[in-house]
This record gives C-alpha cells, sequence and structure tokens, in this order.
C-alpha cells in the first residue's frame, strides 16, 4: 500500500493544479446560481446531479488514460523495476483517479450544503449524494482502469463513461449494486427524504464489484506485455 501511495502521490502532484480547480468547481457553479438572488430550489437540485455525473466522469476519463500516458512515457518500465508488483502499480492509478474525486467532492459538499440553507431545506440529500459518489468512484475508477489496459485511450475513456449510462440503465430495470445506488443519486432530493433504504446494501456491493474490476484487471495486466508506444 505504501508503494502504490508514494508513485499515485508523484502522479497527482504532476497535475496539481488542474485537480484544485476542479475543486473549487462546485462553488462557481454555486456563485453563479445565487448571483441574482436565492436560486429555484429545482435549478439547484438539476445542478447538483450534474455535478455528480460529472465527479464520476472525472474518475473514469482519468483512470482510462493514465496507463496509457504512463506507457508512452516509459515510467512505468521505472517504476515496475523498482520491486513494484503489477497489482500495486494499478492500485496507485485507482487511487490517483479516486482521490480528486475526494476533493471535488469537498466543494460538492460544502457548497451544496451553502446552497441547502439558502433554500432553508434539510441538506441530507447533499450528504447521501456526496458520500454515494465517492463509492461509486471506486467502482468507476476500477472499471476504467481495466478497460484502459484492453484499450487505447481514447477508445476506453468513451467505453468507461459508457459503462457508467450502462449501469444507470439497468439501476432502472431494479439491478442492485452500482446500477440501483447510481439511479438513487441521480434521483435524491436535497433533504433526502426519497433516498432508497436499500442505499447501504447498494453501497457495499458496488464496493465489491468494483474490486471484481479491479482484481480482473490486474489478472490481466499482470500476463500481458508492457505497450510501449514510441514517442
Amino acid at each position: 500500500m505504501r508503494k502504490a501511495w508514494l508513485i499515485a502521490r508523484q502522479l497527482l502532484w504532476q497535475n496539481r493544479w488542474l485537480f484544485l480547480m476542479l475543486m473549487f468547481w462546485p462553488y462557481v457553479m454555486a456563485i453563479i446560481l445565487t448571483v441574482g438572488g436565492k436560486p429555484d430550489p429545482d435549478d439547484v437540485l438539476w445542478m447538483l446531479h450534474q455535478e455528480c455525473f460529472a465527479g464520476l466522469a472525472l474518475v473514469a476519463v482519468t483512470g482510462s488514460t493514465l496507463l496509457g500516458n504512463e506507457q508512452r512515457s516509459r515510467r512505468i518500465v521505472m517504476v515496475v523495476a523498482r520491486s513494484v508488483s503489477r497489482a500495486q502499480y494499478l492500485l496507485a492509478l485507482l487511487m490517483t483517479a479516486w482521490l480528486p474525486l475526494v476533493l471535488y467532492g469537498s466543494g460538492f459538499l460544502v457548497s451544496g450544503i451553502g446552497l441547502a440553507v439558502l433554500l432553508h431545506k434539510p441538506f441530507a440529500g447533499v450528504l447521501v449524494m456526496a458520500l454515494a459518489q465517492l463509492v461509486l468512484g471506486v467502482w468507476a475508477g476500477s472499471v476504467s482502469i481495466f478497460w484502459s489496459i484492453l484499450l487505447p485511450q481514447i477508445p476506453a475513456s468513451i467505453v468507461s463513461v459508457a459503462c457508467v449510462g450502462l449501469a444507470v440503465y439497468l439501476g432502472e430495470l431494479g439491478m442492485i449494486g452500482p446500477g440501483r445506488l447510481l439511479l438513487a443519486l441521480f434521483e435524491t432530493a436535497i433533504s433526502g427524504r426519497n433516498a432508497p433504504a436499500t442505499i447501504g446494501m447498494d453501497a457495499v456491493l458496488t464496493l465489491l464489484a468494483g474490486g471484481v474490476w479491479f482484481a480482473a484487471a490486474a489478472w490481466i495486466f499482470s500476463r500481458r506485455d508492457l505497450n510501449l508506444t514510441a514517442d
């Protein structure tokens, strides 16, 4: 775990300014909504749901491009050569894709609570959405890393985001786990009173599903040659 964290920390530092800008994005959107006075509750809820999707898309796109960037720069050879297993390396990539969501989620949570207070509404739903994003981020990151092993960066990003959309569709059909949790995420009200009773179970199943995707990615990656693309 320590080796994975050291690798992730270096990768995060390389993109620190981008991630810091993303952290402030929810604040910017909240300011835009409140410039004209008290915002409409429906507009606030729509914005929160859009930010939820943007957070998951951020993880999916980041996770699907990290491996390709590392292979193209050949840094992966130096890292793997230093007694770092390929599973640990993929864990570092997952941490690099997921940790920015924590920063983004903090901005989402603070700005969302501020808007709920402005509307004189309970903010339990904002907390539910923030926590659901973090859980789904683990799953989305694992899915994107899996596809990044099999596909080039752009197709991997498209397929990863498509998997999120497919899970939402399956959630509408009653699929437990990621599908139903995604559906709950995009249907939860600001007050949180309509949050389903099964959300806790779906969160656990989503983490398990993420573990399965990650284990499959690690198994495939350990049996593939490194694709070192020439500059």
